[in-house]
């Protein structure tokens, strides 16, 4: 007994062992219990007891008051984690906030990205040349996803014509792309928008037409377009395309010289190459696989495939004079021993080419004369330097 109330009469939460549970009736305030209020239980509390379990009780329990306690350790320490949180999120938002305003307008979340759209569509259909500012920026913003530049591709750029223009060192100065991987996407960006098609043309077409596909992809690693070729230079094919061999030089620009006849009207060449399909004529068109055909035709098969990838055309045999029955048998692999053989070549050969030179000399004639009458004429092919 203590003070006289029997010890079995006493709350079991009075024992030091259930203190943990006194603590817990304590923070939840649960008044419901059929046991004693707090204060009844403090009350009945003196002496020595009192003193043992108030000092057990109270270090028991001050750790599960102070959570909720304003002066406690745990609070403070709360309240230090719950401001490092705070000042995070705030850092994130800045950060956010900051990214944006660097990356400049958003085409997602502006109400002219319709517009955009509009334009963009229109672009498309259009060679880059022919754009117009609003549509360079659209494209540059939406199919680039490159916003951050539009400012001052605004200033600078006034025209398709103009980005098409502008060199590596250019587009850094005027656009401000200082990044290099940007301006490497750009750059290539618009190169594709250099026709294309008339690269693959080039590569894929062009080049084995005139039997030297085995530089496709030279060509194509290079962007080599109708418009560059019309500009190639003897260094550039050497040094730039690894077409080393004096033969294959004359055959591209032989080649060249073709299209420039025809004046690049690609049709114009599939039509006249067309109609000399199946007859002997109008060989300064033919292809290279046209050659061999005609090869196998004057009973000469066993030879005939030694023209692939040679480099010969129709334009290298009909505009190259040095170009006779001997080289076409040199050409063929044609032993020089095998004078029959090389005769009838000589023969087929001479009977195909020289008329269509003729033909060419008086349609050169005509034009030339047409040009001094009129001030104006076929202009002068460059010399190949």
């Amino acid at each position: 007994m203590v003070d006289g109330t029997p010890v079995k009469e006493r709350s079991p939460t009075l024992s030091p062992l259930n203190s943990s549970a006194f603590s817990r009736s304590v923070d939840n305030t649960d008044t419901t219990v059929g046991s004693r209020s707090v204060e009844q239980l403090g009350a009945s509390l003196d002496g020595d007891g009192s003193t043992f379990l108030g000092r057990r009780l109270t270090g028991k329990s001050t750790g599960t008051l102070g959570r909720s306690g304003r002066g406690s350790t745990w609070g403070s320490i709360s309240k230090v984690f719950a401001r490092s949180r705070q000042r995070a999120r705030n850092a994130s938002q800045d950060a956010d906030n900051s990214t944006v305003s660097e990356c400049g307008w958003s085409p997602l979340t502006e109400e002219g990205y319709a517009e955009k759209l509009r334009l963009l569509r229109e672009a498309s259909a259009a060679p880059m040349e022919r754009w117009r500012a609003s549509q360079v920026l659209a494209w540059l913003e939406v199919a680039l996803g490159m916003p951050q530049y539009s400012v001052r591709c605004s200033e600078n750029v006034k025209s398709g014509k103009v980005l098409l223009e502008l060199s590596d060192a250019e587009l850094e100065a005027g656009l401000g792309l200082s990044h290099p991987m940007h301006r490497k996407k750009l750059r290539l960006a618009i190169e594709e928008q250099r026709r294309p098609d008339l690269v693959r043309w080039v590569a894929s077409e062009w080049l084995p037409d005139i039997g030297l596909p085995q530089y496709a992809e030279s060509f194509m690693h290079s962007l080599v377009d109708a418009r560059m070729l019309d500009t190639l230079s003897k260094k550039e094919l050497e040094k730039m395309l690894g077409v080393t061999r004096k033969f294959h030089q004359a055959s591209i620009v032989h080649g060249i010289h073709v299209l420039r006849i025809i004046k690049y009207d690609r049709q114009e060449l599939a039509m006249r190459r067309l109609q000399s399909e199946s007859l002997d004529s109008d060989p300064i068109v033919w292809t290279n696989q046209r050659f061999i055909r005609w090869v196998r035709s004057i009973d000469l098969a066993e030879y005939a495939d030694n023209l692939k990838d040679s480099g010969v055309h129709g334009g290298l045999v009909i505009l190259e004079p040095s170009f006779s029955g001997e080289t076409m048998a040199t050409a063929l692999g044609i032993p020089p021993s095998k004078n029959i053989i090389r005769r009838h070549l000589t023969a087929e050969f001479d009977a195909l080419v020289l008329p269509a030179r003729y033909v060419l000399f008086c349609d050169v004639d005509d034009s030339l004369s047409d040009g001094a009458r009129g001030g104006s004429g076929l202009p002068s092919e460059k010399k190949f330097k």
